[in-house]
């Protein structure tokens, strides 16, 4: 089944959950057919309506990728937040194989028009491999390899040649989340672990002490610590670190606590106001903060982490702006190990 039939079928179950104040939880058959269930008792808020948005959104955030009349800059604009790797994870989750489609269009943009071109020497916020490596793992490509081995070896802030003054500021998070995703992705596909992947855990590890413990930092923007909390977390996944746990309850309180506007039902932007941005609510950004609740809920079984991420998991959903590629592959970027770890989904 196309996306026409299935993007209509989870609306018009969704629709007909909310006609009656039910949670609609929609699943896929082997076939391709939309199932429906509604379910007075679903645990995890707004659910039907995130799986019903990651097909109709997904629709258009496809087709901007093949958009023909599309310059290059914004085709590759809409594999920002690794669309490979969200179109991967949502042929998964709802097993319709266009989305499939979808990711090997995402690769044709970004590995062959734009890391391949120039052999992996891009700025290191737009380092994004897990795509890639789910490429490879899946189908054996080895031009996804040999992507991701680049992307490691030679995006700005992971190349050995970079100093250690550069990824000690807060101001390089981002930047530092990145390589050491890269780092482990790299592993993934068969290189030796790196040696200075530990280097920037540390790093990643001082850029949380800098927002949350001393008030260091110029300033704090929530996405930002959720990104670093992603990489530490793959990092705490692969090999283990004590401080991974402390250090980011530390991180999802103290975000909580200063940061959260409850009548918005999202994060302001930055939890002050600088000449980059202010205070202003940013529900667009909240599915990139949700899984770190998710992540500690599971590691711990503390209700308020539950009841927080649940919170944070439906304002996102329920006020995300959709409409583009980027806040799409935000929203779904790893939202879905929000659902996993939140107890929830298919």
């Amino acid at each position: 089944m196309g996306f026409h039939r299935l993007g209509a079928a989870l609306a018009l179950a969704f629709l007909a959950g909310c006609s009656n104040g039910s949670t609609v939880v929609v699943s896929t058959s082997p076939h391709g057919g939309a199932i429906a269930a509604a379910s007075s008792g679903a645990p995890l808020p707004e659910l039907g309506r995130w799986e019903a948005q990651m097909v109709l959104y997904g629709l258009p955030a496809c087709r901007e990728l093949e958009r023909r009349e599309a310059t290059f800059d914004e085709r590759l604009a809409a594999t920002y937040y690794d669309a490979e790797w969200v179109f991967y994870q949502l042929a998964d989750y709802t097993g319709d194989r266009e989305f499939l489609r979808c990711a090997e269009a995402a690769e044709r943009i970004y590995r062959d028009k734009y890391v391949e071109p120039n052999r992996g020497n891009i700025p290191g916020f737009w380092n994004f491999s897990r795509g890639l490596t789910e490429d490879f793992l899946r189908t054996g490509d080895e031009a996804s390899k040999r992507a991701v081995l680049s992307l490691a070896h030679d995006a700005a802030f992971a190349r050995d040649s970079t100093s250690p003054s550069e990824t000690v500021p807060v101001d390089a998070s981002r930047e530092v989340a990145y390589a050491i995703m890269a780092y482990l992705n790299a592993e993934d596909v068969g290189a030796p672990p790196r040696a200075r992947l530990s280097l920037l855990v540390d790093h990643a590890f001082g850029h949380l002490d800098q927002w949350f413990r001393g008030g260091r930092a110029p300033y704090v923007r929530p996405f930002m610590a959720a990104l670093t909390a992603q990489a530490l977390i793959q990092y705490d996944e692969r090999y283990g670190d004590p401080r991974t746990l402390e250090a980011l309850t530390t991180a999802a309180d103290w975000l909580w606590e200063h940061t959260w506007l409850p009548d918005a039902e999202a994060f302001m932007y930055t939890d002050r106001v600088v000449p980059s941005g202010g205070q202003e609510a940013s529900p667009d950004l909240n599915l990139l903060i949700a899984p770190l609740y998710g992540w500690l809920y599971h590691k711990t079984g503390e209700e308020r982490f539950a009841e927080r991420g649940d919170a944070i998991f439906a304002g996102g959903v329920r006020g995300a702006y959709l409409a583009k590629p980027k806040q799409f592959n935000q929203s779904y970027r790893w939202s879905i190990r929000y659902v996993e770890w939140r107890g929830g989904g298919r």
